[in-house]
């Protein structure tokens, strides 16, 4: 599959019969203008994984921070209707 465009890259891909049967059904049923626009789409939900997977990396860095915090005693209950919303709302004002 090669494409050319002008100022981008031209890019030589080697696929498996049914690698290139499926992608010629995409093309030829509508799904793609060409087999260039489903491999930048390909590329594009490759990139989305990729930032999701960071994501994911980012939120379980800050649970290991939030269990070491708790363990260590770095914590604040709450016991009575809000509380919780009275705190928040204070730290957010503390904050400007």
């Amino acid at each position: 599959m090669t494409e050319e465009h002008s100022s981008h890259s031209t890019v030589q891909v080697d696929l498996e019969p049914d690698e290139s049967a499926f992608v010629e059904r995409q093309v030829s049923n509508g799904a793609y203008a060409s087999a260039g626009d489903m491999l930048r789409a390909g590329l594009r939900l490759l990139a989305e994984s990729e930032r999701q997977q960071e994501r994911v990396a980012e939120l379980r860095l800050m649970i290991d921070h939030a269990d070491e915090a708790i363990e260590a005693g770095d914590f604040k209950e709450f016991s009575e209707p809000g509380e919780l919303t009275a705190f928040i709302i204070a730290e957010a004002k503390a904050r400007r």
